[in-house]
């Protein structure tokens, strides 16, 4: 059986994620979706219902099917197939999930790759994080949640570029690149991207702002004061020749194990000699995606290239330990990883 995707859209407090919601929906490609959300009064959709179907589920004016987590996750997915199998809601063939405010996408990617009943039947796909160009340099400073939710995700979508300033928008993109790299950053966003499986990764990718390529000019945006976010930190691991699979998974698997809370977002590709082929490597927090093949990236040379996103470590520490243990695959020992 062909597994439903599922993307997780967040976004801190009144950055416009009912907003896109609604947009999403209007659209005939979301016919049949889905849409799981939190504290169902606050948000304002309600001119899109028609009619309560059965009980904690609704359907909208497209036709989708729309429900709010009550209890426990698993328990609301669980329960959506279900009535979809009694043929008392409409089927669905992709499941939205919109987060509060001030939730973290991390522990939903984390239910939905480690439930059985979840993963039996879902894939998680993408995490969109909204982001408020107007406020977000005011977020940033004042709360923590609005970071994590811009390093977890796969498209950024800055929301209120109408009424922002040149100034703030640029604000916006420099202080996204630099707390995540891999993200794609968008100022539009239709249901065919929505529908589209994320696979892709930003090395290249142009600014839309300006238009610039952040990694083979020298380009920076103008920005003041970013000194509240030093406390998140990346680093970019690289290797010329494929690597050994068994030495990388090992080291990664102890990287893991150290700082399970310290890593927020793992990000890249690798080719390993044992197979000549790339693979894609996420991971969510401490959670990660299943490695997929992935055609060989065109514009680049390197055979691997990570991005890693993290707090509380030392980047030189990270790159010299993937150096030595993969790399040259040095013995790994608990005393020699970080030495």
């Amino acid at each position: 059986m062909q597994k439903i995707p599922v993307t997780i859209i967040t976004g801190f407090l009144g950055s416009g994620k009912t907003t896109l919601l609604s947009k999403l929906l209007n659209s005939d490609k979301m016919q049949n979706a889905a849409l799981i959300i939190n504290e169902f009064g606050e948000i304002g959709i309600d001119n899109l219902l028609v009619k309560s179907s059965v009980e904690n589920t609704l359907l909208l004016e497209n036709g989708c099917v729309c429900c709010s987590i009550r209890g426990d996750l698993s328990d609301t997915i669980s329960g959506l197939f279900s009535q979809a199998e009694n043929r008392d809601i409409p089927y669905f063939d992709i499941i939205l999930i919109e987060t509060t405010g001030l939730a973290q996408p991390g522990p939903i990617v984390q239910t939905i790759h480690t439930d059985i009943s979840i993963n039996s039947r879902c894939r998680f796909d993408k995490v969109i994080t909204v982001v408020d160009t107007i406020a977000i340099h005011q977020q940033l400073k004042f709360h923590e949640e609005p970071s994590t939710q811009i390093i977890q995700g796969d498209f950024l979508y800055l929301s209120k570029t109408d009424i922002a300033t040149n100034e703030q928008m640029e604000t916006a993109h420099n202080l996204i690149t630099n707390l995540n790299p891999t993200a794609l950053i968008k100022d539009k966003l239709n249901a065919i991207q929505i529908r589209d499986s994320f696979v892709s990764l930003n090395l290249n990718e142009n600014c839309f702002i300006c238009g610039h390529d952040h990694h083979s000019h020298g380009h920076t945006h103008s920005n003041e004061n970013i000194n509240h976010l030093t406390r998140f930190k990346n680093c970019t691991l690289k290797a010329e020749k494929p690597i050994d699979k068994i030495s990388f998974m090992r080291w990664l698997s102890t990287l893991y194990s150290f700082y399970p809370l310290s890593i927020l977002r793992l990000k890249g590709f690798a080719r390993f000699k044992e197979s000549n082929q790339s693979f894609l490597i996420q991971a969510v927090g401490p959670t990660f995606s299943e490695i997929e093949m992935i055609e060989d990236i065109d514009n680049t040379e390197l055979n691997t290239f990570l991005v890693i996103i993290f707090k509380d470590m030392d980047a030189s520490k990270i790159e010299k330990s993937f150096s030595r243990h993969v790399l040259t695959k040095s013995n790994l020992s608990i005393y020699s990883f970080f030495n």
